[in-house]
């Protein structure tokens, strides 16, 4: 069931309620009245965590700010067997290459908390590309960041085994950690069946390696995050992995 948050009978004033297009990255360039005119045009969906916001090969063609809780393209190959492909928080765009080249979704795309995403329709999406040149550019800038991230990612499929692409992720998906000396930390801490999905592996190897990271001190597990204790040392071995 689609769940669409209501601020009263006028979609207008719904719209008006959400949080500003400004705030994302390629639409930063939009004056406050053009970011108004635009934003009157689009509406809000509310996301129950484990909610699909869109499926694989899906025709729908809008394209989504996240405003808040996490979205993450997912792609099934089998019961059970499944890629992450990207997450996107607060202030990321998605949903746009349906909008670009007009074509099905490529993944689906699923809560996976609680969310909240601002859908601005194909027309609309479509009006603010041909009136603004900076918001182009910076649509370009997008993609090309994702391209590069996408031929990093095959490149880690191709030339890594499976524990230094648990590596790899583990620094990709940690941030550095603002006390920790040079300690990075993923928080959340993501279950060992998530890293699997990240690196195209079976949870069983993750753990086996997760634990051997644990007891060789380079990582720690607690409630509340995964911290990398040493992540130049994982830099160190996946730079060797990669020399052969």
């Amino acid at each position: 069931m689609k769940h669409h948050l209501s601020v009263g009978a006028n979609p207008q004033n719904n719209a008006h309620s959400l949080s500003t297009l400004r705030g994302t990255s390629i639409f930063s360039s939009l004056s406050v009245a053009e970011d108004n005119d635009w934003l009157a045009r689009c509406h809000m969906r509310n996301l129950c965590a484990g909610e699909t916001l869109v499926d694989y090969e899906d025709t729908s063609k809008d394209v989504f700010i996240v405003q808040s809780g996490e979205i993450r393209a997912v792609l099934r190959f089998a019961v059970g067997k499944e890629a992450i492909l990207g997450t996107f928080r607060r202030g990321d765009l998605l949903g746009e290459l349906s909008a670009i080249d007009e074509m099905a979704r490529s993944a689906s795309l699923m809560a996976v908390s609680d969310a909240i995403v601002t859908v601005i329709p194909y027309a609309v999406f479509h009006d603010i590309l041909k009136s603004r040149r900076g918001v182009c550019l910076s649509l370009m800038q997008l993609l090309s960041r994702r391209i590069r991230s996408m031929n990093e990612r095959v490149s880690e499929l191709s030339f890594l085994d499976t524990k230094h692409r648990l590596y790899n992720a583990l620094l990709r998906l940690s941030r550095l950690r603002a006390d920790g000396e040079g300690e990075r930390i993923i928080s959340p801490p993501l279950v060992h069946a998530e890293l699997a999905e990240h690196i195209g592996s079976s949870r069983e190897t993750v753990s086996r390696e997760m634990s051997r990271l644990i007891r060789e001190q380079l990582i720690e597990r607690t409630s509340r995050a995964i911290v990398l204790k040493d992540p130049v040392e994982l830099s160190r071995r996946i730079s060797r992995a990669l020399e052969g």
